[in-house]
């Protein structure tokens, strides 16, 4: 199963938030100043990674070697050794004989410049690089460990995200998690991402913690998201560091409250019918005008987009 990458919409558009009640002759609360511009240039670099076509493609075709890293799967020995290219007639990822100089323990899929519209690499087929799997760790003693690295190549062969996804049971709950990193050659993100699955089928609850930087250290996302299945809820939160301030996205009640340094720039509003548009207020229940909204959902998309590439490799 696989996350929806819209999912910041999903996280808090529930039902409308009720603002609470303030005695009318109190002071109006302090209208906070914000630069969503500035923020999302501070993050930009971080997210754009992630904008490199080599990771459309390895998502593309992440289908065809996910269950050799997911909870539960494994590298079948079989594979080990042997590069994997795509066939055009049957649309499936086949061995291919002649290719050699593959590590012992290891497998690797040839990935190729990708068709978004049609879900396949574009043909005629152009190879943009490589992923390559191999085990750390089987799980029989310890969590199961697989490490992977996403190679570019045409000009300058660069390795573009080296990582390791882990797997383990814990008294009956599932705990995963990831560390590496990814660049593009500008840029370092560093990733630390862990989650627990817990619960009976129909009753899962999830939880995802992720922790995505640049190195050297100055710019960072934090993100926390949350499924009930039991309780059909889900909530959590986003928190930019950069410039030795914070901005945070956090789920309150049914809406969200976005902060700046701890203060409260803005609540969100999100109304019972998911026609509507959710409303963004000031503390002093004034609208954000239009263009600082659209500066603001820029913003967070782009801080979600960056995270949500790590969320989906570490679904249970």
């Amino acid at each position: 199963m696989r996350l929806n990458p819209s999912f910041r919409r999903a996280l808090v558009a529930t039902t409308t938030l009720i603002a609470a009640c303030r005695d009318s002759t109190s002071p109006a609360p302090p209208s906070i100043s914000f630069d969503a511009a500035q923020a999302r240039a501070r993050v930009e670099p971080l997210a754009k990674i992630f904008d490199q076509p080599i990771f459309a493609s390895f998502q593309g075709a992440m289908s065809s070697f996910e269950s050799y890293f997911r909870s539960g799967g494994s590298i079948p020995e079989n594979v080990k050794g042997k590069t994997f290219v795509f066939d055009v007639a049957s649309r499936t990822y086949v061995v291919d004989p002649t290719a050699d100089g593959v590590p012992a323990g290891e497998v690797r899929f040839i990935l190729y410049a990708w068709d978004g519209n049609n879900g396949r690499p574009a043909t005629p087929l152009t190879r943009v690089g490589y992923v390559a799997l191999a085990d750390v760790s089987t799980g029989v003693t310890a969590p199961r460990l697989v490490e992977i690295y996403v190679v570019r190549e045409g000009g300058a062969r660069a390795v573009v995200a080296d990582f390791v996804v882990m797997h383990n049971v814990v008294n009956g709950v599932n705990v995963f998690g990831i560390e590496g990193s990814a660049t593009d050659a500008f840029t370092v993100g560093v990733i630390e991402l862990n989650g627990t699955e817990s619960g009976a089928a129909g009753q899962h609850h999830l939880v995802y913690n992720t922790n995505l930087s640049t190195s050297p250290s100055g710019v960072s996302a934090a993100e926390q998201l949350i499924f009930d299945q039991a309780t059909a809820s889900q909530g959590g939160s986003l928190a930019l560091a950069y410039d030795g301030h914070t901005f945070s996205d956090v789920n309150v009640g049914n809406g969200t409250e976005l902060k700046f340094d701890g203060k409260l720039y803005a609540r969100v509003l999100f109304p019972a019918n998911p026609q509507e548009q959710p409303r963004y207020l000031r503390p002093d229940g004034s609208a954000l005008p239009p263009d600082e909204i659209a500066s603001v959902d820029a913003l967070l998309e782009r801080a979600v987009v960056a995270n949500f590439f790590w969320i989906n490799l570490a679904w249970p």
